[in-house]
């Protein structure tokens, strides 16, 4: 079915429009049946979800699989939501349980013998946060990316999940302890233990001056959400 003019330019305004919109007030148009919303929020969350999942899991095919398995809970689940918490906070509790059930069902089987070294217990990557694209720097940018996955790799899983949603997800703590299920109090003990042990990883693996500026904006922010901590306290 062909489009007139002014409905083409009905439905790019409906698009925008929606671009404009609360995640959580998204979720309660999908709770109306309203379709657009629903794809608005694939649209935010896919490729968030995605990148997540491949840090734990570690398979592209695999990550997708999942990522579509939590988008479709959201949707069938749609009615389920309260904002009694924020939306990305329910839907990265989703696909946390979703990964942590597919890694329970593959620690259930027998591990075949493998050439490669084994790697450490819970191994998993990481790609560092998203920066603008700057083709002059794209060298260095993927090597700090490949630095920081084998240094990530070597933290133990209970302490990588929440240093990954605070560090590369961006996600409170208040909404990683709601995600993880632990209390806030090991939450933060979790996250700065991780971030010594990925210091003290990483900075051995480090000799160009520019990716040592990248560590030390991230040795900052730590720094100034501790000085928080201790002002809240």
């Amino acid at each position: 079915m062909n489009l007139s003019r002014d409905e083409h330019q009905r439905a790019r305004q409906l698009a925008a429009d929606l671009k404009e919109i609360r995640d959580e007030d998204l979720i309660v148009q999908v709770q109306n049946g309203q379709r657009r919303a629903y794809d608005e929020i694939v649209t935010r969350y896919k490729g968030r979800l995605f990148s997540f999942i491949l840090r734990m899991v570690k398979e592209p095919d695999l990550a997708e699989e999942l990522t579509q398995e939590t988008l479709i809970r959201v949707y069938v689940h749609a009615a389920k939501y309260r904002e009694i918490a924020k939306f990305s906070t329910w839907v990265f509790t989703i696909a946390t349980n979703l990964v942590r059930n597919k890694m329970r069902q593959r620690s259930r089987r027998p591990r075949l013998i493998s050439l490669n070294p084994a790697p450490d217990e819970g191994e998993m990557p990481v790609d560092p946060p998203d920066m603008v694209a700057d083709t002059s720097n794209e060298v260095e940018r993927e090597e700090l990316g490949r630095l920081i996955r084998e240094a990530t790799a070597q933290i133990p899983e209970k302490y990588r999940i929440p240093f990954l949603l605070r560090e590369v997800d961006q996600l409170s703590y208040e909404e990683i302890q709601q995600v993880t299920g632990l209390k806030l109090g090991t939450v933060r003990s979790r996250i700065n233990r991780a971030r010594g042990r990925f210091r003290q990883l990483i900075k051995p693996m480090l000799r160009n001056e520019s990716l040592l500026e990248e560590l030390e904006q991230i040795e900052a922010r730590a720094l100034a959400e501790k000085d928080n901590q201790r002002g809240e306290d």
